[in-house]
């Protein structure tokens, strides 16, 4: 039975080979050897080759003696006894003709001791310590990881002598690929292969952590096992987490045999508390360095860490502050605009946008806009799944799977979605194509079942030539980078949404309180027409054109209010654009209004013979609602002045008149509906101010826009539209 049977009863099989204690071997490496003491100082462990190695014997539940130790490790000794839980430390002593690098830590109440004998050297330490600041040097100096990996590997192998030397930078599977290279020319290269994640697995992920630098002598080693197995104090197996000289899984010790390696040293790069990723150095040859050697590397570990933490944090700070500043423009995009939906699918800046995809949708109310794509059926398909699930506002997938019906909504496998009104059906959704890809492994990426003195067990590969895997069915993964942004947004548009529901909800209350006002004098003014037609004839002309003339005010305000509440559901205006004589138009206008009050002054010049495809109609509501804005509105015994002229290749039509100049915050809400009239005209006071509004709305499906100025104690309103050629 060998020393790790000896001491751990369980064997690694099929159903615990992921939970192997790696750290409770109940051996070490036999290059060096172990005591173990208790807080009085007393050996409780040794391992079985200390005297052999040392040159005297030990004795358990007895404490070392001086003349044999030397006071260099009796006072690294008491060192550790008086530390309060946490301590390491290491000394040069010499012993029996030999000199060693005495290793000292602290773990779970036990002191250990590792000595190590201090091998002959090509290079000084002091030759080391240049070499060690030379990498420090090189890695301040890197502007992107890549560079930091390529120049340290080559400065690991130039330091060591190590036949091959690798750096491996973990994926998100956990997998390993192999990013950098410096080797031996007679080597096969590995650059750019993939390992998989279980060839390290958690527990050795670990130890990586807690021991920055690991070096196994000599692969085919015989370990010197620990005596006593287990800790008198608790019967447990003593755990060599932090121990430089912890024997190596058997497993891990044929991975490397499989390899032709010999001898290897890993140093681990540690991100945020994660393994990120490690250099690896092996060799085709027993070959050991000193503790003060690795000792340096154990620095330029802790200084690489931080550097590719700075690198990656500066590169991830840049992608963060490009897509918050695209959100930016995106969600002041949405505010400003009456329809939701189309602002976030504007084909200039769009939720596609705003993180790598290879298209996106968005869904409102029943609506859905596609963004470099059709993606309608899919989505609907997803939302309709995602809506039977009220607390869930965020999905993500990167094999997801779907029953499109045409060949190119087959190709998406990637899908992020966030819902951002639960009433309406708002989400937003993000798409992603099918990354086909080839890995190149070194060797199949699995572990073989065989028979081992325990029975069936796991087996490292035993092959390590490029094996080429085809992925397929998977998109890139989701970043927390891109959820932080759809959730950004996803949280801005929730608030949005909110906010006009509230206004909604405001307007609602002014409608009904405006209508029962503006409603209130036509109804009256029909009724005691009607009673007096009743009992008289003498006034039935003049009574009958006010019974017609309070019906229209009516039927104008409810038009114009069920304009209004089918552009508020989104509902652009319907225009139908023949050739139009606009000079004839506007003059009609201008004559109906003089007849209705033939008291306005009205200040005319208009050109001859204007043509423009418009919609008649339209148009004139146009021209009827910005006459009627500046009769209301002008000062007393003021003209209106109406220009219709050809500037530019442009109809435009002006509408000025005189009036109190209005505010910087009254001009920016001159086209919103039921804004408060604190500047209106007593016999205007109550209006819904929606004129304007629907206004605004039929010029811009005319392609077109209402321009507004003020200077001098004079607005003017006015509406170019392309003339016809």
């Amino acid at each position: 039975m060998t020393a790790t049977d000896r001491a751990i009863s369980e064997a690694v099989t099929l159903a615990n080979c992921e939970d192997e204690p790696i750290h409770l071997p109940g051996a070490i490496q036999p290059h060096g050897a172990m005591l173990a003491f208790n807080q009085d100082g007393t050996v409780v462990a040794y391992s079985e080759n200390f005297s052999q190695l040392l040159g005297f014997e030990v004795v358990e539940n007895v404490k070392l003696r001086a003349v044999e130790a030397g006071s260099t490790v009796m006072d690294l000794l008491s060192e550790g006894l008086a530390a309060n839980g946490v301590w390491a430390n290491s000394a040069e002593t010499h012993l029996n003709g030999q000199t060693f690098d005495v290793v000292g830590h602290i773990h779970d109440n036990v002191v250990y001791l590792e000595f190590e004998p201090r091998p002959p050297v090509s290079a000084s330490f002091s030759t080391f310590a240049q070499y060690a600041q030379r990498i420090i040097t090189q890695v301040q100096m890197c502007n992107d990881v890549d560079t930091l990996l390529a120049s340290v590997t080559e400065e690991i192998r130039r330091m060591t002598g190590y036949d091959r030397v690798m750096a491996y930078r973990f994926r998100p599977d956990q997998s390993g690929e192999v990013v950098a290279e410096a080797r031996r020319e007679d080597l096969v290269s590995y650059l750019g292969q993939r390992y998989p994640a279980s060839d390290i697995p958690a527990q050795a992920r670990r130890l990586y952590i807690q021991n920055p630098i690991r070096l196994i002598a000599d692969v085919a080693y015989t370990s010197a096992a620990i005596f006593p197995a287990r800790n008198p104090a608790n019967g447990s197996p003593f755990d060599l987490s932090f121990s430089t000289l912890r024997s190596v899984s058997p497993i891990h010790c044929e991975y490397l045999s499989n390899m032709g390696v010999q001898a290897s040293m890993s140093v681990s790069l540690v991100v945020k508390g994660k393994l990120w990723g490690l250099f690896a150095c092996h060799h085709m040859a027993p070959k050991t360095l000193p503790h003060p050697v690795r000792m340096s590397f154990q620095v330029c570990s802790h200084v690489c860490s931080a550097m590719v933490e700075r690198l990656e944090a500066n590169r991830m700070n840049d992608i963060q502050h490009k897509a918050e500043r695209r959100l930016a423009e995106l969600v002041r995009q949405v505010r400003e605009a009456d329809d939701m939906l189309a602002a976030l699918a504007k084909p200039e800046l769009n939720i596609a946008e705003l993180m790598p995809c290879d298209g996106a949708a968005a869904v409102l109310g029943g609506r859905i806009l596609s963004m470099h794509g059709d993606f309608g059926e899919i989505a609907l398909e997803l939302i309709a799944e995602l809506q039977k699930n009220e607390n869930q506002d965020m999905y993500y997938s990167e094999k997801w799977e779907h029953n499109a019906s045409d060949a190119a909504s087959q190709r998406y496998c990637g899908v992020l979605a966030v819902r951002f009104h639960r009433d309406e059906g708002g989400w937003m959704l993000w798409f992603r194509m099918e990354e086909v890809h080839k890995v190149q492994w070194a060797g199949k990426p699995e572990k073989i079942v065989a028979q081992g003195p325990s029975g069936a067990r796991l087996t490292p590969r035993g092959s390590f030539e490029a094996w080429e895997e085809v992925v397929r069915g998977r998109s890139a993964p989701w970043t927390e980078q891109d959820f932080s942004v759809a959730e950004k947004l996803r949280l801005e548009l929730l608030e949005l949404c909110l906010n006009r529901a509230a206004e909604i909800d405001r307007m609602r209350q002014r409608l009904i309180a405006t209508l029962g006002h503006d409603l209130r004098n036509p109804l009256q003014s029909i009724s005691m027409a009607a009673a007096l037609l009743k009992s008289s004839d003498v006034r039935s002309v003049e009574l009958r054109e006010h019974i017609t003339y309070s019906s229209s005010r009516m039927e104008r305000l409810i038009s114009q209010i069920l304009e209004m509440s089918r552009l508020q559901a989104g509902s652009d205006i319907v225009v139908n654009c023949v050739p139009t004589d606009i000079s004839q138009l506007v003059q009609a206008i201008v004559d109906e209004t003089l007849l209705a009050y033939p008291d306005l002054l009205l200040d005319i010049d208009i050109q001859p013979g204007l043509q423009a495809n418009v919609d008649p109609d339209r148009y004139a509501q146009v021209a009827v609602n910005l006459l009627s804005n500046a009769r209301h509105h002008k000062t007393p015994a003021s003209p209106v002045n109406i220009v219709l002229t050809e500037q530019q290749g442009e109809v435009r039509l002006t509408i000025r008149n005189a009036a109190t100049p209005l505010s910087e915050a009254q001009l920016a809400t001159l086209f919103i509906p039921f804004k408060q009239q604190t500047n209106s005209p007593e016999r205007n006071k109550g209006g819904l101010g929606i004129g304007l509004y629907i206004c605004s709305a039929i010029a811009r499906a005319h392609g077109s826009r209402i321009d507004v100025q003020q200077a001098e104690g004079v607005i003017s309103f006015s509406v170019g539209i392309p003339v016809r050629s």
